[in-house]
C-alpha cells in the first residue's frame, strides 16, 4: 500500500474505549489492488491493558463451524486446542492442525478476567471480512495481537474507502460489554425482530432418503396429535439435484400442493435449498457457465458434501443476483414456501485463490447484496433461515442463523470418531448467545429417539442418549434462546420422549447468558435465561463430568439474577425435574435441590415472591406457568386457565403467598381449560 492515502479516523478517544476506522485513498491513475490492512497490533498483554497471570482468551469465529471458547493462556489443555480449532460440518470434532500456533477471532474478542478484560470488537461489518490473530507460543502462551480487515479487491484511481470500525476498550464487566456490544450492532444495522417459531425439520432422522410419504406420514400424525409446532419444514432431499430446483421422483405430488397440504394441516410451509452451490448436472451451468466460480488457474471451484461435490456460484457475476431473486419468488409466492432454511452459504466466500468476476467490491458487500436479492425474491414476510453463512454483512437481512455445527443423537461415541459431539454443538450455541440479539440463534435439532442401530444407512437415525443427556439436550433449546427445532419419525417415537416436546413448546421470549464467561472451564456449565415479560429467571446448570455427579445449588445475588436484589426481597426457588423447591430465600441465601448425574442438567427457576401465586413445581413447559394464560387469585379459590396442547396432563404446584398453602391441580390432556380450584378456608 505504498502508493496509496491512509488516513486514522478516530471515533472514541477515552481512557477505557478507543473507536477508530481507517481511510484509503488511491491518488494515483490506474487501479491499485488491496488485500489486508491492519487496524490493531500489541506484542505485549500489557499494552492490552491486562495482566499476564491467569489470563483468558474469549474467541468468536466467522462460520458456524468454528469453535467460540475460554481458554487459558499459558495452558496447552483441550479449551486451548478448542480455540485452535473447528468442527466438521456433520458435528465431528476436527483435529488439531499440525503446529498450529494462531487462534482466529471474528468480530468480538476477550483477554483478561472477570475484574477487568480487554474487548476488542469490530462495530460495523457490511463492508469487509475481519479478524483478530492472537500468536501464541507451544505452550499457548501469548506473543502478539493484530487486528485487520481483507479487502482483496482493486481500489480505482481516486477512490476512497473506510475500513470497518474497530473498538478497543476496557471493561470491569464482560458479559454487560457483550450484550452491549451486540445490541449497539443490531441497532446499527437494523436486526429483524420477531417471534421465534417452532420447526419441525425433516433432516435429522431422514437424510437425503426422505420421501413424500415420509413427509405425508408425520404430517398426519402431527394433525392427529396436534403438535403445536409452527412450520413443517421439508429438508434436502426433495430436489432434483443441488441447483435443479424441482421436486424429484420420490416427490410425484407437485411441490406446490405439497405446500398447499401443509397448510391444510395448520402448519406454515418450509423448504431447503442451497443457492450458492449447484451439482455439475444442473441446467443453470448449461445455460449460464459464466456464472460458475473458478481457480485463478480457470478450474472449477469444488465444495464437496455428503459424498457429493458441487460447483459454485460466483455472486459477483452479472445476472446471478436477478437469478437468486426469481427463485425465491417462485418458491415463496409461485410455490407457497414461507418459511426457508438455506445451507452451504459459506461456500460463495471461502476460497482464497477464487477469480471473481467483479474485482472491485469486497467478499462481504458482494455477499450481502447476493443474500438481499434472495430477500427480495421471498419478500419481507417470509421468514429466512441461514445455515452457515457469514454473520456480520447480513445482519437485518435474515431472521434466523445456525449457531453450530450438525447435531447427532449421541453423546460420545466410536461411531463418531470418539467425539463428543452433543458437547461440542452446546458448547458452540451457548457462546454464541449474544448472537440473539441480531436474529433468533438456531441450536440446530433435537433428536430424542432411542434407536441403537443405524437405518436407513444413516448414522442420523441413531438414537444414543441416555435420560440424563436427553435433559440436556433438550435444555440447549431453551439455552439457544430462538428458534425450537426438532426431527423425530413420529409414527416411531417412544412416547415419554415424544412428550419432551412440552418443556420446549411453545418458544418464548428469551434473554439468554452463560454466567461467570471468563471464569468458564471448557464448557460453559451456568447459563441465565431471563423472561423479561415478567421478571422470572431460569438458572440452567449441566454436569459436564462423564463419573462424577455434582450438586444443584444455586446462590441469589444480583450477578446470578442479572438485576439488583435487597435484603427484603424474598423468592421461591424451584427445580424442575426432582420438583424440590425452597419458599424462602434471601440475598445471599445458598440453596441446595439435590444433585445433577453425569451429563445431565438442572432447570431451577427463580422467582421473586410478592402477592401473587407462583409456580413451585411442574412437568409441563420449562417456564413453569408462563404457558397459561392466567394464574390468578379469585375469591377464595385459585384461577387457571390455558391450553394444554399435549396428550398427557400438566401437573402444577402453586404457592398462594399470604397464606403459604401450596395448591395442587392438573390441566387435562388437549384442550383449553379454565380451573378454579378451592383454598383453605
Amino acid at each position: 500500500m505504498k502508493r496509496l492515502q491512509t488516513r486514522k479516523l478516530t471515533l472514541t478517544d477515552t481512557p477505557s474505549i478507543q473507536e477508530f476506522c481507517y481511510e484509503i485513498h488511491n491518488p494515483t491513475g490506474e487501479d491499485v489492488w488491496l488485500d489486508e490492512f491492519e487496524l490493531f497490533h500489541a506484542d505485549s498483554l500489557a499494552e492490552l491493558g491486562v495482566e499476564a497471570e491467569g489470563c483468558r482468551l474469549f474467541r468468536t469465529g466467522r462460520h458456524k463451524n468454528d469453535m467460540p471458547s475460554v481458554a487459558v493462556l499459558g495452558r496447552m489443555d483441550d479449551a486451548m486446542r478448542d480455540a485452535l480449532g473447528s468442527m466438521s460440518e456433520t458435528g465431528d470434532r476436527n483435529a488439531d492442525a499440525p503446529g498450529q500456533r494462531t487462534i482466529v477471532s471474528d468480530h468480538l474478542t476477550l483477554l483478561g478476567s472477570s475484574r477487568r478484560c480487554c474487548m476488542i470488537a469490530f462495530m460495523t461489518g457490511r463492508s469487509q471480512l475481519f479478524h483478530t490473530r492472537i500468536r501464541v507460543d507451544e505452550r499457548g502462551g501469548f506473543l502478539s495481537l493484530s487486528a485487520g480487515v481483507e479487502l482483496r479487491r482493486f481500489l480505482r484511481p481516486g477512490e476512497t474507502i473506510c475500513t470497518e470500525t474497530l473498538r478497543v476498550g476496557q471493561t470491569s464487566q464482560p458479559e454487560a460489554a457483550v450484550r452491549r456490544f451486540a445490541q449497539e450492532k443490531a441497532r446499527a444495522e437494523g436486526a429483524r425482530r420477531c417471534a421465534p417459531p417452532s420447526v419441525f425439520c425433516t433432516w435429522y432422522y431422514y437424510g437425503l432418503t426422505v420421501t413424500q410419504e415420509d413427509v405425508l406420514t408425520n404430517l398426519t400424525r402431527m394433525e392427529a396429535q396436534r403438535l403445536p409446532f409452527d412450520v413443517f419444514q421439508i429438508d434436502e432431499g426433495w430436489e432434483r439435484t443441488l441447483g435443479w430446483w424441482e421436486g424429484n421422483a420420490k416427490f410425484p405430488m407437485p411441490m406446490d400442493q405439497l405446500a398447499a397440504r401443509i397448510r391444510q394441516a395448520g402448519y406454515r410451509p418450509g423448504i431447503w435449498t442451497s443457492p450458492f452451490v449447484a451439482h455439475e448436472t444442473a441446467p443453470v451451468w448449461q445455460e449460464h457457465p459464466e456464472w460458475m466460480l473458478r481457480e485463478k488457474d480457470g478450474s472449477p471451484c469444488i465444495f464437496p458434501m455428503n459424498d457429493t461435490v458441487y460447483r459454485v456460484f460466483d455472486i459477483t457475476a452479472p445476472g446471478t443476483h436477478e437469478y437468486f431473486t426469481e427463485l425465491y419468488r417462485r418458491l415463496t409466492f409461485d410455490w407457497g414456501y414461507t418459511y426457508h432454511k438455506l445451507d452451504f452459504t459459506r461456500a460463495a466466500v471461502i476460497y482464497e485463490n477464487a477469480d471473481f468476476h467483479d474485482k472491485h467490491i469486497t467478499l462481504a458487500a458482494a455477499y450481502r447484496e447476493a443474500v438481499a436479492a434472495i430477500r427480495r425474491g421471498m419478500g419481507e414476510d417470509a421468514y429466512f433461515l441461514m445455515c452457515g453463512g457469514l454473520y456480520d454483512p447480513i445482519i437485518g437481512l435474515v431472521d434466523a442463523q445456525r449457531s453450530g455445527s450438525d447435531v447427532l443423537s449421541m453423546w460420545s461415541s466410536t461411531i463418531n470418531k470418539g467425539g463428543k459431539t452433543a458437547p461440542y454443538t452446546i458448547k458452540q450455541s451457548l457462546l454464541r448467545w449474544y448472537m440473539n440479539e441480531w436474529w433468533h440463534n438456531d441450536p440446530d435439532a433435537l433428536m430424542i429417539r432411542r434407536n441403537p442401530t443405524m437405518e436407513r444407512g444413516l448414522r442420523l437415525t441413531y438414537g444414543l442418549l441416555n435420560d440424563d443427556e436427553v435433559r440436556t439436550v433438550v435444555a440447549n433449546q431453551l439455552t439457544g434462546g430462538g428458534i425450537v427445532c426438532s426431527t423425530e419419525p413420529l409414527d416411531r417415537i417412544d412416547e415419554d420422549r415424544l412428550m419432551e416436546l412440552r418443556l420446549i413448546l411453545p418458544p418464548m421470549d428469551t434473554r439468554t447468558e452463560p454466567l461467570a464467561l471468563m471464569e468458564s472451564g471448557r464448557f460453559p456449565d451456568s447459563v441465565r435465561v431471563a423472561y423479561p415479560q415478567d421478571g422470572r429467571v431460569l438458572l440452567v446448570l449441566i454436569n459436564w463430568s462423564d463419573t462424577e455427579a455434582v450438586p444443584a445449588s444455586v446462590t441469589i445475588s444480583g450477578d446470578v439474577l442479572g438485576c439488583p436484589v435487597s435484603g427484603e426481597d424474598r423468592f421461591a426457588v424451584s427445580s424442575y425435574y426432582d420438583g424440590t423447591y425452597e419458599t424462602d430465600a434471601r440475598a445471599g441465601s445458598a440453596v441446595s435441590l439435590g444433585s445433577i448425574p453425569p451429563h445431565g442438567t438442572a432447570v431451577i427457576k427463580i422467582e421473586r415472591i410478592d402477592d401473587t401465586p407462583v409456580v413451585l413445581a411442574s412437568d409441563a413447559h420449562y417456564s413453569m406457568g408462563l404457558e397459561l394464560d392466567r394464574l390468578c387469585l379469585g375469591e377464595e379459590c385459585l384461577i387457571a386457565e390455558g391450553e394444554n396442547r399435549f396428550a398427557v396432563p400438566a401437573h402444577y404446584s402453586v404457592l398462594i403467598p399470604c397464606s403459604g398453602e401450596v395448591v395442587r391441580f392438573t390441566l387435562p390432556p388437549l384442550g383449553r381449560h379454565a380451573l378454579r380450584i378451592p383454598l383453605r378456608a
